[in-house]
Order: structure tokens, then sequence, then C-alpha cells
């Protein structure tokens, strides 16, 4: 045993196996409760990947960590220098030390970023590389990563997961802190910003369908920068500007999260996304993009073939981190060795092309070595090849016990002066395979914690900052961006939806499974209306003489209630919810967040047994609670801002539509037992103990409808729900100073004053519920009214347009 690992070793012993293990179940229920994944959300083609951690650490001297630390400065300055020649003079190619068809035949390279002027003289404020160490301990460099490197969120989140695992152990090690790269993290920001002291800066994130979503939102949180995707960006007089619902506000900073050709769709013809304008806006100087676009270029495998060289050239000293060794094709004597060593190399492309590394090395494996030389002589120059470097390995909890297995490790460096800072730790993944760190992540290989060991005690470090100049008081959110308030509305409104759902289908599955049978219940047709009407089965049931025909409901409701491929199934609906949840993340709190990932992991059918009613109910019972724990927390946490608002308002035109309805289909033309109608309503309304308190036992149909439609005092009532739509609604930014009132609060007091003036004690028999009575028409005009309120709001504070211009005069 290292004398490194031997502190650590005894101080785990110490703990005894049953103690450690408890902890790191600990560990792992934290890692669910976070929904840790590297894809953040399922599409069609893309699958989630859990995150799984190891608990026992990498541990890493200082004197070992130092050696790898100055070798990454070295490389990244290295790097650096090479993009600034490329996008500049081009030295390397005119006296071809880097030849000119590498350059002019990487799919990568585009006029538009030439001759850029990158921010604070930086083309690299951001640059990773993997590493491993061969079985010697020499450190080599596998990748590099300079167009967005990903990594550094998950590295957070494995130490705060470790560090709160083994609080003492960590402690005791005298483990160097991550903090303080993020801080010179922050001031590399800071320094790019164009002529701005306090800049507003923007996190570029490819969204909730990309594989690093988690990350971006993570970092979003911790560094506290607004994270944004391309339609949140606009471009106006050559400036970036951020849609917000107080109207555009300008960026400073854009830190890249999306590949550099997926930036700007004006000047990159063939991207189908991003900006338009944001390379010009970036030229005049009126916004920082970083990394600048086309700084991915170095990392193409070709390069990795000319750094000694380079590094020689620019320099004047060897690389003090060497390279995989890597030959290019497109030298013929370097291709010919390729072909006589070609079963003991690794085949790559020769640049490199996001997203198709598995494809092509799949592709290798499958093909015969005829096909494959055959491959390389058509096209030498698009081909490298690599030695295989055997990894190091370091041990490994397996159920069966400690085990090697080799790893790799992602380490960071940020700009910092006229040289690079590099973190302290970094991304580690365990795999058998020699393939890049993205293909051990997609997958689903284990991740460990780096803990680089300081000598001595380590020095206390912290993002906050230390008291100084007084900072201007603020209560309002109108820099909330018009995307997350949309998301926001309608995580509002499926929200409620759900709620409303699941109690109507408790209270018919309690009915179902009740000792009378489900005809001898006067209020069956009303519930299976009401069901049918929001789609949770089919329209026949709602119709007696269909309803025969068609299989029993008690077989028929627990598939309909999990069927993924109709988009009104209560299980289609959760996952709304929780695809809402994640396109938000950086705006949810942490609690809130863990119900409703809880929501969306429990809300689903046994795997394996038989299955009916019971288990759905049970199923029921638990996602409305976990609704009203979410509930609760907005309630009681949230501050009374933009972001509450437009989740509020959501929730409560969504909850008043479904009230609404479900008086339309239960007391409109009702059929069978009036007070048996009116008992289900209170209860599918969490209404009865009110009414049960004022009333007694004694149901009539004036003292519910006001209950469930007039009394504002009842937060399940409609009437409740417009008067706090008309409060939201007023709180908005609006057209101060013009004297009018606006479209949505026209709206939102047209349906409060309707609802006022209803005189419930008019309605007392059948005779007042037919499809032309005042209680009828009422419920039609406010389901008419509610929509156009929603559509008023989204128009308004959802929707940006700049000016139009009109083609008036055309002439050849």
């Amino acid at each position: 045993m290292r004398s490194t690992w031997a502190p650590f070793v005894q101080a785990v012993e110490s703990l005894g196996m049953e103690g450690f293990k408890r902890r790191w179940l600990q560990a792992n229920r934290s890692l669910n409760r976070n929904g840790l994944a590297y894809s953040a959300w399922k599409d069609s083609d893309k699958e989630v990947r859990p995150w799984e951690l190891d608990p026992i650490p990498l541990l890493i001297s200082s004197e070992d960590w130092e050696v790898a630390s100055s070798g990454l400065q070295q490389r990244a300055r290295l790097l650096e220098a090479i993009l600034t020649d490329i996008y500049g003079h081009q030295e390397l190619m005119k006296s071809n030390i880097l030849p000119p068809e590498v350059i002019f035949s990487h799919p990568g390279f585009y006029r538009p970023f030439h001759r850029q002027r990158p921010p604070a003289n930086h083309f690299l404020h951001f640059y990773a590389a993997d590493i491993a160490r061969s079985p010697d301990g020499q450190w080599w460099v596998l990748a590099d990563r300079t167009e967005a490197p990903s990594g550094a969120g998950f590295v957070l989140e494995n130490r705060l997961i470790q560090s709160r695992t083994l609080p003492t152990i960590f402690h005791q090690a005298n483990v160097q802190r991550l903090a303080q790269y993020f801080l010179a993290y922050k001031r590399a920001v800071a320094a790019a910003a164009p002529r701005v002291e306090n800049p507003r800066v923007v996190i570029l994130t490819q969204g909730a369908g990309g594989p690093n979503y988690f990350e971006d939102a993570y970092l979003s949180r911790y560094l506290g920068y607004t994270l944004v995707e391309a339609s949140d960006l606009a471009i106006r007089n050559h400036k970036v500007l951020l849609k917000t619902l107080g109207g555009l506000i300008q960026i400073d900073v854009i830190i890249r999260r999306t590949n550099s050709d997926q930036c700007d769709s004006l000047e990159l013809s063939h991207a189908s996304e991003g900006i338009p304008g944001l390379l010009q806006a970036s030229r005049n100087g009126n916004v920082a993009v970083i990394n600048p676009l086309g700084s991915g270029l170095v990392e193409s495998p070709i390069f990795m073939a000319f750094m000694p060289k380079l590094c020689q050239e620019l320099f004047g000293e060897p690389l003090a981190m060497p390279g995989v060794a890597t030959w290019w094709c497109g030298d013929p004597e370097q291709m010919d060795y390729v072909l006589d060593n070609l079963d003991t190399l690794i085949v790559k492309r020769a640049y490199r092309m996001r997203g198709r590394e598995l494809a092509f090395a799949n592709m290798l494996r499958n093909q015969s070595r005829e096909a494959t030389i055959k491959m390389i002589r058509t096209e030498p120059g698009q081909f490298v090849a690599q030695e295989v470097v055997k990894r190091s390995t370091c041990p490994v909890w397996k159920s069966q016990g400690i085990a090697p297995a080799p790893i790799a490790m992602r380490a960071f460096a940020v700009a910092s002066g006229d040289d690079f800072e590099v973190m302290q730790g970094g991304l580690v993944r365990v795999s058998a395979a020699p393939d890049p760190l993205e293909m051990s992540i997609l997958a689903g290989e284990k991740s460990k914690d780096a803990w680089v060991l300081s000598k001595g005690p380590v020095n206390r470090v912290s993002l906050l900052k230390k008291p100084g100049a007084s900072i201007e008081l603020k209560r309002t959110g109108g820099e909330l961006p018009s995307r997350v308030a949309e998301n926001l509305f309608w995580l509002g409104r499926n929200l409620e939806r759900a709620d409303v759902c699941a109690r109507l289908l408790r209270a018919t599955i309690v009915r179902l499974t009740s000792e009378s049978i489900l005809e001898e219940q006067p209020e069956t047709p009303a519930l299976m209306r009401a069901l049918a009407d929001i789609g949770q089965i089919e329209t026949g049931y709602g119709i007696e003489e269909i309803r025969r025909q068609l299989p029993p409901l008690e077989s028929a409701l627990p598939p309909a209630v999990f069927d993924a491929t109709d988009s009104f199934s209560l299980r289609s609906i959760v996952t709304e919810i929780f695809r809402l949840t994640t396109r938000s993340r950086d705006r949810v709190s942490s609690d809130s967040w863990r119900i409703l990932h809880r929501i969306d992991k429990s809300f689903t059918p046994p795997k394996v047994g038989q299955w009916d009613l019971s288990d759905l109910l049970a199923l029921l019972d638990d996602l409305i609670l976990d609704l009203a724990a979410f509930s609760g927390i907005v309630s009681e946490s949230m501050t009374r801002t933009q972001i509450y608002y437009f989740l509020d308002m959501g929730r409560r035109i969504e909850r008043a539509l479904q009230q609404v309805r479900l008086l339309r289909n239960c007391l409109i033309e009702p059929t069978g037992d009036l007070t048996a109608i009116l008992e289900a309503l209170l209860e599918i309304s969490d209404s009865s103990m009110t009414y049960r308190s004022r009333y007694l036992a004694d149901v009539q149909l004036p003292a519910v409808l006001d209950l469930l439609l007039t009394d504002e005092t009842n937060p399940r009532s409609i009437a409740r729900q417009l008067v706090q739509l008309l409060d939201h609604v007023n709180a908005l930014p609006n057209n101060a100073g013009t004297g009018l009132f606006s479209l949505e609060q026209r709206l939102a007091m047209t349906l409060l004053n309707e609802t006022r003036m209803c005189d419930v004690t008019v309605f007392r028999d059948s005779e007042d519920l037919n499809p032309n009575a005042p209680l009828s028409l009422l419920l039609q005009e406010i389901e008419s009214l509610l929509p156009k309120l929603s559509d008023a709001l989204s128009n308004r504070y959802l929707v940006h347009a700049g000016a139009q211009s009109h083609l008036t005069e055309f002439r050849l």
C-alpha cells in the first residue's frame, strides 16, 4: 500500500464494514433524490444514464498533482497559441510546420471565425484534458477538450456527496478544495466582459434534451448565472438581448455550452439553431462569447500528431506531459506504419465529430481488416491511429468486495492572467475500454471523486463575496427569461391537472371497490362523464348505451391511467410535469425538485406480478400527497416574484377550468340522486370537512355551489382562483402610466365580476340545472374566458418580437 492511501484505509477500517455500507446507501439515496443523470431528459433517441459514484475516492499526492498541473498549464498555453495563429496570421501553416491541408480540410474550420478578437485576448478561457497514468505512474494526455469542456459540474456534485458521506475522513485527509477553481472561473468570466464592471452573464445551454443539461443547471445555480437557451436571446443593433418579462435586457458575457457550428444560423448557413447575428455582435465587442466560436478546432485527434513539434517551435521546449502517440495517415510514411501495425493501434477519425465517435468505433469493430485498410487508403487524410495506453488502476467498490479497475480522469483549467489555474481534482471515470470519457459516460460506467491531498491544513475558500461596497436592494424578478416563465406557467397547469385527475380517479375507484355494484350508485354516470371529459377513459363510458358494449371499467381503467401513448392519460401528465421541471431546474428549489422527481419515479405500475385497482388506489393516494407537499413548499417557501406569479397563475387557471368542467359534467342535466352527486363533488374538491363544519349532514345545492363556486375563502372554489389571478395579473409588469387596463386585466376582472354577481340561492332544483339555465350559461362563460386569459398572458409576456419591416419596393 502506498503511503498516500494508508491514513484513508485506517480511517475507513475504523468505521467498520457495516458502517461504511450504511453511509454509502445514504449517499446513493441522495444521488437518486437529486436525479443526477448524464442526460437530463429522455428524448426518443436518447437514454437517461443515472450517475453512479464509487465510494472509494482516487487519492493523489500534492507532489504528483503538481507534475500533472504543470503539464496541463503548458498544454493549455500551447493550444491557445495554436488557435491564435490559426485564426490570426497563420504563420504555422505558411512555414508548413502545420500542413495547410490539416486546417483547410477540417470540417470545423469556418471563414467567419477568422480574425476574431477573443475576449481578454484568450481563445481558451476554459480547457480540459482527458488524462491517465500508465502503470509506471507517468501522466499521459488522451484527448484535449477546448470547445465547451463539460464535467466540472459533475465533479462538484461528486465532491458534495463524497464529503457528506465521509465528513471526518475528508477533513482529516486535508483534501484540496474545488472552490479555488470556481473562484478563478468567475474571475475569468468577469475579465472577459466588455467594459462592464458588474457584467450580466448567462450560460447558453443546449436545452433539456442535451446530455449535459444537469450540469448546466447545476453550475448556473452554483455560480449565480442565468441559464438560457438560444430561443431566449435576440439580436438588436448588434447587441445580444435576453427576453425577460420586463422586456429585453442586454447580455455582456455568454458562457457557451453549445457547439460553435450551432451558435449562429445567420453566418453558418448549415446551422438549424442558434442566435442569428451572434458572431457579428461578438466581432463588434458588444458581447463576450467564451470559449470563442471555433475554439474546438484543436481538440480533433489529428493535432495530437503535431503537438511535440508545435511545442518545440512555439515555446522552444518539449511537452511536459506527453500525449498518446498519434500517427496521421495523411503523411505517407506514417500511413505505412499504421497499416503495418493496424492490429495494435486504434484507428480514429482525424477530425472529431461529436456524437458520432461511438458509432464509428462500433463500425470498425464489425468490419474486416481489409475493409479498414481500404477505408484508410481511400481517404488517408481523414484518419489517425493511436497507441493503446494501458491505464493504471484504482480500488473500486463492488458487491463482492474491492477490486482494481482501469481509470481515466478529466482535468480542468481556467485562464488566469497569462497562465491557467488547474482544478485541484477532476472527473474520474472507471472504464475497462480505451474509449473517450464521453463514451464511458454514455455506457453508464462509474465515476469517482478525486482527492488531491495537501501537505498541511487546507485554506478555507468560499465563493461568497467579502463585505464591501453597498448593494442596491431589490424585491422584483423582472429579469426572469420568458421561456422559463412559460415553462413554470405550464408546470402549474399540469400540476393542477394531475391533481384533479388523481382525485376524480380516486373517487371513482373507491366506488368501484365498494360493497355496492357500480350501477347501484347514483353518482356513477356523473363521475364517468367527468372522467371522459378530461380524457382519462374513453368517451363512450360517459354514455350509458355505449358503456354496456365496452369492457368493464374495472379492467379498462388501470391500463388507461398508465398509457404513455395517450397525451391525456395521468401518466403522460406526470411525464410532462417532470419535463417542464427539468427545463426549469435552475429555478426550482432542491426540495421541490426532489418531490417532483419522486413523483415521476414512483407513479408507475408494479413491474412484476398482477396488479389491480387496489394498487392503483395506493399510487393515487401517494400522488395526491406528493402534489400537496409541493403546493406547501410553493406556498411557504417561494418568494412572491415573477417566478411565483407565473407558476401560480398556471395553477389558478387550470384549477378554475377543471372545477368548471367538473360542475358542468356533474350538475348540468344530472342523472340519478342529486344529493349523492353533490357529496361526490365535495369529496373530489377536498371540501367535505368545510361543508360538514358549516351545514352538518344537510347537503343542498345552493350551499354546495356557494362553497365550490362563489366562496372566496375556500381555496378550492372558482371565485378564490379568480381573486388570486387578478392579484397576480395586477402585480405583473404592465403599461404603467397609461391609465388603461391591459387585456389580461380586463379579462381577469370580467371573470371575477361575473362570478361575484352570481346568486347561488336561486338554484334549488333540477329545473335550474338545464343547459339554458343561468348556472350553465355562467359556467360556459367562465370556461370560454379562461383560455383567452391564458392566451393574453402568453402573447404579452412570453413572446418578444422586434419591429416589423415591410418590403415596399423591389428592383432588379
